[in-house]
């Protein structure tokens, strides 16, 4: 028996992936490793045209659209029932998950976004690199007190920002609301009201109004990897990623202070999961991997190859697995987490990125960018079927 297995492309993930499907033993497993500019093409193609694979990776924000479309498979009894899937895995991993009362995906590559420290820059500036910032102010004199600028240039970026903004406007609009990004009860979008302005105006004005960062500044490098950034705000996975980019780099992992004032939310995150085809022809069989790659050993083997964090919650309290105080610090951000709930992905952060295009690059106000931005992924919803 063969059960065919699709996910896009990560060198790391795709090694490990491959590794325990040489070790499985109770099937072939047929994987393969797309690259991510064809993945959602190729995946939602193959989806349709009902050839796709059994198994497959999806985020689990827009697990609802392949639901829509009626090509998933609800995780059977067999496997984990309701209430084992709730008492074993993390509310944030699962919650967008379950669909009309049933699951229809078991998580994976968990991340919490977290705030990264130059831990010598911040030495240098006379600031404390195992203090984590207690408010927004905190956060903008210190970065600041981090940035320089000689000859009216800058040298050194107080927050690598500019470049790859993407993890701001997931994470502080999302963290703004209860709810997350996206009203639970109707399904429409949040981020257009007073929290969600104020959030898109504080990230935006690190740029537009603090200059604690330029978009002219080393444009095409990533400034925190070549210490010319006293912060990044990234992924928990980037803990691997720094430690691989350079020996000299000596830094800290830490949440982000709240966003927006009485904000719900302390630290926003992402997961992808994996989901079979309802057109699968051996669908327990598929299950039974998806299974084996989530179990608690599984995630085991996930978090020291890959860096990345567990959704399995016994794990959270397993302290073999965190001497490092930095992934100590991403599992005890995962214990207060609200995942990015945007049904779209690539089409939603175009969305996105455009407001902070408008707001930063062109001056627009954020009020107009913001609402603009809202009601184009209104739109992208509707097309879906996602909102009425």
């Amino acid at each position: 028996m063969t059960i065919s297995h699709w996910q896009h492309q990560s060198d790391a993930r795709a090694k490990m992936v491959q590794e325990f499907a040489d070790s499985y033993g109770d099937a072939k497993i047929d994987f393969q490793s797309i690259p991510y500019s064809s993945y959602f093409q190729k995946l939602g193609a193959a989806l349709e045209a009902g050839n796709g694979p059994c198994v497959f990776q999806l985020p689990a924000n827009i697990l609802a659209e392949f639901y829509k479309r009626g090509e998933l498979d609800p995780v059977p009894a067999s496997i984990m029932s309701t209430a084992d899937i709730e008492s074993t895995f993390t509310p944030a991993s699962i919650k967008l998950l379950k669909i009309d009362g049933s699951y229809y995906a078991l998580p994976t590559d968990v991340q919490t976004f977290m705030l990264f420290y130059n831990d010598d820059l911040f030495k240098q500036a006379g600031l404390d690199p195992s203090k984590d910032f207690a408010t927004w102010s905190d956060l903008v004199d210190a970065a600041k007190k981090l940035t320089t600028v000689e000859n009216g240039k800058m040298t050194q970026a107080g927050i690598d920002i500019a470049a790859s903004p993407y993890q701001w406007f997931y994470a502080v609009p999302t963290l703004a609301y209860a709810d997350g990004l996206v009203n639970d009860t109707t399904g429409d979008i949040n981020y257009d009201s007073d929290p969600g302005y104020l959030a898109w105006d504080r990230i935006t004005s690190l740029v537009a109004k603090d200059h604690v960062d330029d978009p002219q500044f080393l444009a095409e490098q990533s400034k925190f990897t070549i210490g010319k950034a006293a912060m990044t705000f990234k992924e928990f996975t980037f803990d691997g990623v720094y430690r691989l980019a350079s020996d000299d780099l000596h830094f800290s992992v830490h949440p982000a202070p709240p966003f927006a004032d009485n904000a719900p939310g302390k630290v926003a995150s992402t997961s992808w999961s994996y989901a079979v085809s309802s057109k699968c022809a051996v669908k327990d069989d598929a299950w039974k991997w998806v299974a084996y790659l989530t179990s608690e050993d599984a995630q085991k083997k996930w978090i020291a190859g890959g860096a990345e964090l567990p959704s399995r919650i016994a794990l959270l309290s397993d302290q073999t697995l965190q001497q490092d105080p930095n992934v100590a610090a991403g599992f005890k951000a995962l214990q207060s987490a609200m995942p990015y709930d945007s049904k779209g992905w690539d089409d939603a952060y175009a969305i996105q990125q455009e407001i902070w295009d408008e707001i930063v690059l062109k001056g627009v106000d954020v009020k107009t960018a913001v609402d603009k931005g809202a009601a184009d992924e209104r739109a992208l919803y509707r097309s879906k079927g996602l909102l009425k």
